[in-house]
């Protein structure tokens, strides 16, 4: 059976659809979250309902991550191990850039955990770990495309460009929403998120989108001679 599934290499398959799925969904809680901060709401579509799907989304993302580590793991292709997948950037296979993974993985964990013992925390301590939180998305789609061995397709590239466009609006949207209160603090908002998308921009297309990024990423030569 093992070795069926090395063949077939469903495992690789499971561990990239996995991976890409999580990206499109932590783009829809991401923006769904926007909403709900911005009391965006009609009457064919209440509030709690922006908050329920926000929530149940984040979950189901935690359930695919779980399947993601799992079939990653699995797959000997790369060596990746169980301790690599719980502790950052100590991988032998491109350590940086799966450890940005494993970062976005534990803020998701932090930002669910918190979220279903709101209650008994409090709300401040609360709002902190969901502000920080939010910074999974970045992580996630920077280690999708360090790590990603089909980043260079034009799918994969129209996909991630596709969700990083939503989650630019998203921000548009909350800097926009109350303007002109917390001025400084909105400006200052769009020059950083001008900035951070510019230079992600700028190193995509000098590293991952560039030829040699699997051995400048820190891939063994094991793999690369496999390729």
């Amino acid at each position: 059976m093992s070795e069926l599934l090395q063949d077939s290499k469903l495992l690789w398959y499971l561990s990239r659809s996995t991976g890409l799925v999580c990206l499109v969904l932590l783009t829809a809680s991401l923006v769904l979250g926007v909403g709900a901060t911005t009391r965006l709401s009609s009457t064919g579509w209440p509030r709690f309902v922006t908050q329920g799907l926000h929530r149940n989304i984040s979950l189901f993302v935690l359930a695919l991550l779980g399947l993601h580590v799992i079939t990653v793991v699995a797959d000997d292709f790369v060596p990746i191990h169980l301790i690599d997948a719980v502790v950052p950037f100590g991988s032998a296979y491109r350590p940086f850039w799966l450890g940005l993974g494993v970062l976005a993985t534990d803020l998701l964990i932090a930002l669910v955990v918190t979220s279903l013992v709101r209650q008994r925390i409090g709300y401040g301590m609360w709002r902190v770990v969901h502000w920080t939180a939010y910074a999974c998305w970045p992580l996630a789609m920077v280690h999708g495309l360090g790590t990603g061995s089909d980043t260079r397709s034009g799918w994969s590239i129209g996909l991630t460009a596709g969700c990083a466009g939503l989650v630019l609006l998203a921000v548009a949207w909350r800097i926009v929403a109350g303007w002109p209160a917390q001025r400084v603090l909105r400006l200052s908002a769009v020059v950083v998120t001008a900035c951070a998308g510019a230079v992600v921009v700028l190193w995509a297309r000098q590293g991952p989108l560039a030829p040699g990024w699997s051995k400048r990423a820190g891939t063994p030569p094991a793999p690369v001679a496999g390729k």
